[in-house]
């Protein structure tokens, strides 16, 4: 059984997840000069892949901490896609107190 370690969000961490969302952006453009015009339904395909694969990325690396009770907790990826967000909180119900708040948003240590 592992357990896994939490730690607040550094200054790499911003970077890491910049430059994950600079990479989608770049595909998503270039995808869209080059298959826009003749073939929509696939760039469609790759927009809906890729903002799965973005928020699974997300999903498995960062967790939430609960401002009111303190407990930290993971999402499933549907979660973290519903949630409303903010630059370094998410609106979420914690599993241990039940109570909807703005959690700050924790690294996953591997």
């Amino acid at each position: 059984m592992s357990t896994k370690k939490y730690r607040k969000t550094a200054k790499a961490d911003w970077y890491r997840t910049a430059l994950v969302l600079f990479l989608f952006i770049t595909v998503m453009v270039f995808s869209s000069i080059f298959l826009l015009p003749g073939c929509w339904c696939l760039w469609i395909l790759i927009i809906i892949t890729g903002t799965l694969l973005l928020v699974n990325w997300h999903t498995k690396n960062f967790a939430y901490l609960c401002p009111i009770c303190g407990r930290v907790f993971e999402v499933s990826t549907l979660e973290n896609f519903l949630g409303p967000d903010r630059v370094n909180k998410k609106f979420l119900k914690c599993p241990k107190c039940g109570k909807r708040s703005w959690v700050q948003i924790l690294r996953i240590e591997k």
